[in-house]
């Protein structure tokens, strides 16, 4: 993986990235094309597509989940995730959006737990 610094339109700031590599089987073409996460995701990610990754919101955390990126600089709340039945760390983004950082599952986040959409 090769971190990286770059501007993001959206947030009018440079931001933390991080592209990920190719994932390749015994030496066979790749099975997944490499791609760019944003390790900065948060309040002015809105419904709308990331200019970097084009990927809305939602779809980021997954990409920060799937590829076991830190949350370090993420704005995060413990909470209930219903997609795996307890308490997990909880990426906030957008207006009450937030993500399971432990299977990606993305929804309104109400108080404590995620209400799915």
């Amino acid at each position: 993986m090769k971190f990286q610094w770059q501007y993001c339109g959206a947030c009018d700031r440079t931001v933390r990235v991080v592209v990920t590599e190719a994932s390749t089987a015994d030496g066979q073409a790749p099975a997944t094309d490499p791609e760019l996460v944003c390790l900065e995701i948060g309040a002015k990610c809105t419904g709308g597509m990331c200019p970097l990754g084009a990927a809305e919101p939602g779809a980021m955390v997954r990409r920060i989940v799937r590829n076991g990126m830190p949350l370090d600089d993420l704005e995060t709340v413990t909470g209930y995730c219903p997609t795996c039945d307890h308490d997990a760390e909880l990426i906030r983004f957008g207006d009450g959006n937030a993500g399971c950082s432990e299977c990606g599952n993305v929804g309104r986040f109400v108080t404590d737990h995620l209400e799915s959409v």
